[in-house]
């Protein structure tokens, strides 16, 4: 579809104005053709005609040539400019992806270092709380861990937030809610019946009030795990992983040297292999073939 906010190039003003000559060509031989009958009525006249009827047409064919050839360099143009708009896209990607494998390796390379030295640090402070909050004096709060502080929500208390009156059908015998309150057959409203399914009997039942209230439910600590543990950080320059929190302890993490856990490697030696190829053409040689050998002998 058209783009109507794009400005028309010269090549569309070009199209534009070779169409208007065809048309009006076209319009020049319709009108002529319109007179054949009138001219024919005098041999001078046809003849008249006939030769401006030449005229026109061939200016026809004349301006419908220049638009097709037009249109033809027109469309290898525009086929150019899209395979160049391609291909300068192409450069683009190319450059993004090697601008973003330096960041990975450097950006990245600090990053990864800087959550790691953060992860030694928590570990390091929940042993030493652990450590304390075994001899802790009468009175003294236990010391909490830095990342449960962090990153756990705390406990909250319920909280009403609003409420209603209403009236529901219950079991008249037990006070049990009715599940489907259309069900239940009334004549006054304040006093029904309930067929229950697959049986053959009716439970009574009667409206009741009830105060019905939405509120947020009140919520317990909940501990998200060690820091850590959470932490699974790929190697930046090469495959594998540089630290798999999950297996590891927080004695081993207190004590990680993460210079060594983030510093680049260098790249492994490459295999060595040894591919046989035959060099000699044909094969076998011919002193080889059964019974050759014998025949050569007897010769």
């Amino acid at each position: 579809m058209r783009n109507p906010f794009r400005k028309p190039s010269e090549a569309d003003k070009r199209t534009a104005a070779l169409r208007a000559d065809l048309e009006a060509a076209r319009a020049k031989l319709a009108e002529i053709d319109a007179g054949k009958a009138a001219a024919r009525v005098d041999s001078v006249a046809f003849a008249k005609w006939s030769t401006e009827r030449n005229a026109a047409a061939l200016e026809v064919d004349r301006r419908a040539g220049l638009f097709e050839t037009h249109e033809t360099e027109a469309d290898a143009a525009r086929r150019a400019e899209a395979d160049a708009a391609v291909r300068r896209e192409i450069a683009a990607a190319r450059k993004a992806a090697n601008d973003l494998a330096a960041r990975i390796r450097t950006d990245g390379q600090r990053i990864a270092a800087e959550l790691l030295q953060l992860a030694k640090e928590a570990a390091q402070q929940a042993l030493d709380a652990k450590r304390l909050n075994e001899t802790l004096p009468d009175g003294e709060a236990p010391i909490p861990a830095a990342d449960i502080l962090a990153r756990d929500l705390g406990p909250e208390d319920r909280k009403d937030l609003r409420s209603r009156t209403t009236e529901l059908w219950v079991v008249a015998d037990d006070g049990r809610i009715v599940g489907d309150q259309a069900a239940v057959a009334t004549n006054d409203g304040v006093t029904g019946s309930l067929h229950v399914a697959g049986a053959s009997i009716r439970w009574r039942c009667v409206r009741r009030k009830f105060r019905e209230v939405e509120f947020h439910p009140r919520t317990l600590p909940d501990w998200p795990g060690d820091f850590f543990s959470l932490i699974r950080l790929p190697r930046l320059d090469g495959p594998g992983l540089a630290f798999d929190g999950a297996l590891m302890t927080p004695e081993t993490v207190a004590t990680l040297d993460v210079a060594a856990a983030t510093a680049p490697r260098k790249r492994p030696p490459r295999p060595t292999q040894v591919e046989l190829i035959p060099a000699d053409r044909p094969w076998p040689p011919k002193a080889a073939l059964p019974g050759e050998a014998d025949r050569n002998a007897a010769a």
